[in-house]
């Protein structure tokens, strides 16, 4: 092979190995995600209550308690 066939393959090889070994993206928190929400409510412009309604549902969600949200049923007669 000629010096430069070989320089290029080494070249083009290097790109293609840099463009496979993006580093992985870590997901992100609640707590990230709830900062992000108050950072776009605080930009959108809303009336003073609706922001107020939504500012304290992201601040203080509502839950459900584990099991309770269930359908209740009735025990299988045998």
């Amino acid at each position: 092979m000629k010096p430069v066939h070989t320089l290029a393959l080494a070249v083009v090889a290097l790109i293609l190995a840099g463009c496979a070994s993006q580093p992985e993206q870590r997901p992100y928190t609640d707590a990230e995600v709830k900062q992000f929400a108050l950072e776009m409510l605080s930009r959108s412009g809303l009336p003073y209550d609706d922001y107020e309604k939504i500012r304290q549902a992201l601040l203080h969600p509502k839950v459900p308690e584990a099991g309770k949200d269930l359908p209740v049923q009735a025990p299988r007669k045998s």
